[in-house]
């Protein structure tokens, strides 16, 4: 099943969704790496002692805005170079994330190559949310 993963905030216009920067890959194995982070505590540990915390944010069908872990988009795009950072510097901390990750990784490039792609993604959407002046966001996925 595909997924679509796009920024959002309160108040986003339709435009401003469709005039967003996309996912060099697809936005399958991002989507489908968030969904299952809640089943895999470890890497949700591995993410605090990392710092990256911020990348944990998202939406789905079913969730109101009140309850959205929000995050400025600064700090976002920080985590997001941060964790890419560390993923292609080999930092011991990420093999347990990109384990998680090959589950659903597209199979054509070295699953470190294709989440750092996804990464410097999500820190493009984080720029994008800046520059079009969000103070908070988040991600939305749906499949």
């Amino acid at each position: 099943m595909g997924a679509t993963v796009t920024a959002y905030w309160p108040g986003i216009s339709v435009n401003q969704i469709e005039s967003q920067p996309g996912f060099y890959n697809d936005d399958k194995a991002w989507g489908n790496w968030m969904a299952n982070l809640e089943e895999h505590e470890e890497v949700l540990e591995a993410m605090k002692r990392l710092n990256v915390s911020a990348l944990c944010t998202f939406k789905t069908d079913g969730v109101e805005d009140d309850d959205v872990a929000w995050v400025t988009p600064s700090e976002l795009e920080r985590a997001a170079l941060r964790l890419r950072e560390l993923v292609l510097a080999g930092h011991p901390d990420t093999k347990r994330i990109l384990e998680i990750y090959a589950e659903s990784a597209n199979g054509i490039d070295p699953v470190n190559e294709e989440f750092a792609r996804d990464l410097a993604d999500i820190a493009a959407l984080a720029g994008f949310a800046a520059q079009e002046g969000a103070s908070r966001m988040t991600l939305e996925v749906n499949w």
